[in-house]
């Protein structure tokens, strides 16, 4: 007999039937059903019986009237509704086959049915019993298997009996036992699947010729094979059962018994075999007995009581095994519930369990991962199965089987909370199934900071730096967090592994943080510097940028020098495109976060050489190229004027470049100091510092030259004369002199006044002598105030003899002009006194005009005529409207009275005459010349 190995579970109810209908107590019933809600039953009398879900009948007569007809086969296709039988005469050995169409619908509504008489040919002289029948879904082809081993297909428009044809398919040397219609989508093509006892065929009915194809020299049973979901071929034979498609055989399932009989619901395959086997107690009423002997001969009669066995294919499971006394006659699946009707008029139910219930049966088992599959299959929600895995894993955590345990926990991912497995495995010894479901958890996206912290955790605690690599290098989504990652890693010291997540990932800041602070790495942290942007830089650098400078100072400082230059490259095409209304370009949107040079400068607090060669490069690649004459935006004069000021103080400070020691090629003698680097700064007209505060460095300095410089480029030389005499330079007070003198004389006054307070340079009679010449030339001082200015001081050292000359000069100059106004008095003396006479003549004398002739004609005059007081007389006529002047003298008269207006002009412009007066060094000069123009002349008197 058969040995299986398979579990054997009841998850089937089964109960039989009470007072079934009359029908059912008919001997040698036919069972049928095909999904049409009903369940045909044909006895032996020729009645069809129609039983619906509350077991109502409704009976017919289906077979002919001729004696010992009786129906052999039914056939229920569902998609038309449509009831195929098959009617033969079983008393009569070569009686011809009768097959009806019977309309369903007709059937129930209790008319007067004729059924369609499928019209058919016999294939041989010789009739044989119908053995197989098989419909396509619109029954546009029906096949016929014989007993003969013939297959004959029938075509065209059946159910209207009209226009079929019919042909002979194949003949088979054995009989044909089961014939299966399979048809795609499209209903273009139809497969016909062939078994018959000794080989399984395909055919393509579709066209007109069908050759066959054989699957495999081996065949089946009566009722033993049929087509599933996936219109595969099941075949059902002692050993196993198997798979077919058109292509060849399939997977087979291991199952030893004699079937004679094989059916389909949902997932099962429903088995009955002809003999009781070792895994079948008898089940009968409801009591276990002990399994037969499996040597028992397997020679059974047809009322031997049969097996019925369901199979659970897709759980490699038996879901419920049991006799049925007087063996099977038919299987019936309808009403989601399967009938099983007995060789003894007996109906047994079977009912499926509910999955929790199948699935409780199992866990009393400990059967976990059986019961995973059952959930899987039987489309159980995730969180269900994740329920399972739990509990299997805690079965297994429970016998100490950690590994095991752990494998199932990590199917609970994204269900079970973490920390629930997290707390069972912080053991040290756990540690490794700890790491393996942490990234699970990673993998699977799940994971918090938390997780990341405790994975990285597990892994430095093990030491384990591959796992860790492997963890890090070969993710794909790096479904974890990135910061978390990184302190972790850094906190243990694994800083490799940091670095490369942090350059991973852009995380900039932590990146430079473990070059700098954690691996002293600075020359490498400068690099990547360089390669981010103008923002991103500059926030890194002022961080970490002191830090650089105390390490790599020269490196650190040309990049600072490189940013800084490139910050006001980005902000003056930012502030042009302003200007120009345009849309900014991205680079410029955000021109606020980059690195300014004063933004800059506190990064060198403790490096002031440093500083220095900082400024030193910036100018010089900034300001001082031939090229830089563009307009600078107010941000960039500001920092231009504050590295000049910087520079210069550092200068005056006595700080020195790095990069005079590094680029010079000068010898030692002729390298400059930085007080001379200062001067030359100073000096440089293309500089831009700020006067007042470069002033007061030099002054609080003490840096003279320098002060002298800034007097020079302002062009205030009086100043710088102070300057020089403020600290008794002779030979640069004589120097300026000589240079801008000429220019400015009033500047050898002040020259003088420094020479008559400073006795001991009273010898140098050169300089007195220039001083008083260029005095006297440009008579900026009278000589009563040239020798006050000599002799006011006490300790004056100036003697007689050293201004003997210029006293001599001045007495004789003086002399003369004393001459000349007395000259020039007499002179006005006489002209106002023949001038006055003339005056009062004209007033007081009368005046006697001699005159014959007219002056502008030269014809003697006649009345009337004109005389003027110039004695010149006119005829009247020729005056015409010439008024009182007389023409000959109209021209002198007009000059005198416009020099007359003139006067009175000038009298009236007081503003000019203290502009004179002021300005004048001789105001005594001034005021009489002004006195001389009369201005009282012109004065009117204004009644209170």
């Amino acid at each position: 007999m058969a040995s299986f190995q398979l579990r054997q579970f009841h998850f089937f109810k089964r109960e039989s039937l009470k007072d079934l209908p009359e029908a059912f107590g008919q001997p040698d019933l036919l069972m049928a059903s095909n999904g049409g809600d009903l369940i045909f039953l044909a006895d032996s009398a020729g009645f069809i019986h129609i039983v619906n879900r509350k077991l109502v009948v409704r009976s017919f007569m289906a077979a002919s009237d001729a004696h010992g007809m009786r129906i052999t086969q039914m056939l229920h296709i569902h998609q038309t509704r449509t009831l195929l039988t098959v009617e033969e005469n079983v008393s009569a050995a070569t009686s011809r086959s009768a097959i009806k169409l019977w309309s369903v619908d007709s059937l129930l509504r209790h008319e007067d049915t004729q059924p369609v008489v499928v019209k058919y040919q016999q294939p041989t002289s010789t009739p044989y019993p119908l053995t197989a029948v098989a419909a396509t879904p619109s029954i546009s082809q029906i096949a016929l298997g014989f007993a003969g081993g013939h297959m004959v297909l029938i075509r065209g428009n059946i159910l209207k009996s009209k226009s079929t044809k019919q042909r002979t398919l194949h003949v088979a040397p054995e009989p044909v036992t089961n014939l299966h219609f399979v048809t795609d989508a499209a209903g273009t093509r139809v497969t016909l699947f062939a078994t018959t006892t000794a080989q399984t065929m395909v055919f393509d009915t579709s066209g007109s010729k069908s050759e066959p194809a054989v699957l495999e020299e081996r065949g089946c049973g009566i009722g033993c094979s049929l087509m599933n979901e996936e219109d595969e071929l099941i075949v059902a034979r002692d050993e196993a059962i198997y798979t077919y498609t058109v292509d060849g055989r399939g997977p087979c399932f291991a199952f030893d018994a004699p079937k004679v009989l094989l059916r389909r619901f949902k997932h099962y395959l429903l088995l009955a075999t002809a003999a009781p086997s070792s895994m079948a107690p008898n089940l009968a009423n409801g009591d276990d007995h002990p399994p037969v002997d499996a040597t028992e001969s397997r020679v059974y009669s047809y009322n031997d009581p049969t097996t019925f066995t369901i199979l659970d294919t897709k759980n490699k499971l038996v879901a419920y095994t049991g006799v049925v006394p007087g063996g099977v006659r038919g299987v019936a699946t309808e009403w989601g519930s399967i009938f099983v009707l007995g060789g003894h008029g007996t109906m047994d139910f079977f009912s499926e369990k509910d999955l929790l219930e199948r699935l409780d049966i199992l866990y009393r088992q400990n059967l976990y991962p059986l019961a995973v599959k059952m959930a899987q299959n039987g489309n159980y929600d995730m969180a269900s199965v994740a329920g399972i895995y739990k509990r299997y894993g805690d079965w297994l955590y429970s016998k100490d089987d950690f590994d095991s345990a752990m494998l199932q926990y990590v199917q609970t991912i994204g269900v079970v909370e973490p920390s629930y497995i997290i707390r069972k495995y912080l053991d040290a010894q756990r540690l490794n199934n700890l790491t393996s479901y942490l990234q699970e958890l990673h993998t699977a996206g799940m994971a918090t900071s938390d997780h990341t912290t405790l994975l990285l955790n597990c892994y430095t605690k093990l030491r384990d730096e591959e796992r860790l690599n492997q963890f890090i290098h070969t993710q794909e989504d790096y479904q974890f967090d990135v910061d978390t990652a990184i302190h972790v890693c850094r906190q243990a010291g694994f800083y490799e592994q940091a670095l490369y997540l942090a350059d991973k990932f852009s995380k900039t800041g932590m990146y430079l943080k473990l070059k700098i602070e954690d691996q002293d790495d600075i020359k490498a942290a400068l690099e990547y510097m360089r390669k981010l942007g103008d923002t991103d830089i500059s926030a890194y650098l002022a961080e970490f940028g002191r830090r650089c400078l105390g390490s790599l100072p020269s490196e650190t400082t040309e990049l600072l020098v490189d940013v800084c230059l490139n910050g006001m490259d980005v902000r003056a095409a930012a502030a042009t495109a302003n200007e120009m209304h345009d849309e900014m370009p991205a680079p410029y949107a955000d021109t606020t976060s980059l690195l300014s040079m004063r933004r800059i400068q506190h990064l060198f607090a403790d490096q002031p050489t440093w500083l220095a060669a900082f400024l030193e490069r910036i100018i010089t690649r900034r300001w001082l190229p031939s090229d830089s004459s563009r307009e600078l935006i107010a941000e960039e004069d500001s920092d231009m004027k504050s590295a000049w000021n910087t520079l210069l103080e550092l200068y005056l400070c006595s700080v020195e470049s790095p990069l005079h020691e590094l680029n010079s090629s000068s010898s030692p003698s002729e390298k400059q100091t930085p007080k001379e680097r200062a001067l030359n700064l100073l000096r440089n007209p293309r500089t831009n510092i700020d006067w007042e505060r470069a002033y007061v460095l030099c002054a609080s300095n003490g840096f003279t030259e320098g002060i002298a410089a800034l007097y020079e480029q302002r062009g205030d030389i009086a100043a710088l004369l102070d300057l020089y005499i403020e600290h008794d330079s002779l030979p640069s007070m004589r120097q300026l002199l000589d240079e801008h003198g000429e220019s400015q004389p009033d500047l050898y006054i002040k020259a003088l006044h420094y020479l008559a307070r400073n006795p001991q340079l009273a010898d140098n009679e050169e300089l007195l002598a220039d001083c008083l010449s260029t005095i006297e030339k440009h008579n900026l001082m009278s000589p009563l105030r040239v020798l006050q200015a000599l002799g006011d001081s006490e300790q004056s050292g100036v003697t007689l003899g050293m201004v003997r000359g210029y006293i001599m000069r001045q007495i004789n100059a003086t002399s003369k002009r004393i001459e000349d106004n007395k000259t020039a008095i007499a002179s006005y003396t006489s002209e106002f006194k023949v001038h006055s006479e003339k005056m009062d003549a004209l007033k007081n004398k009368p005046i006697v005009f001699q005159s014959t002739k007219c002056t502008s004609c030269m014809a003697p005059l006649d009345l009337p005529s004109v005389h003027f007081l110039c004695k010149h007389s006119y005829h009247q006529r020729c005056l015409g409207d010439i008024g009182d002047s007389c023409p000959r003298c109209q021209a002198e008269n007009q000059k005198l009275e416009d020099q007359r207006r003139a006067q009175e002009i000038s009298a009236k412009q007081h503003d000019a005459f203290f502009d004179k007066l002021q300005h004048s060094d001789e105001g005594f000069d001034v005021i009489a010349n002004w006195f001389a123009k009369s201005p009282f002349a012109f004065t009117k008197l204004i009644d209170q």
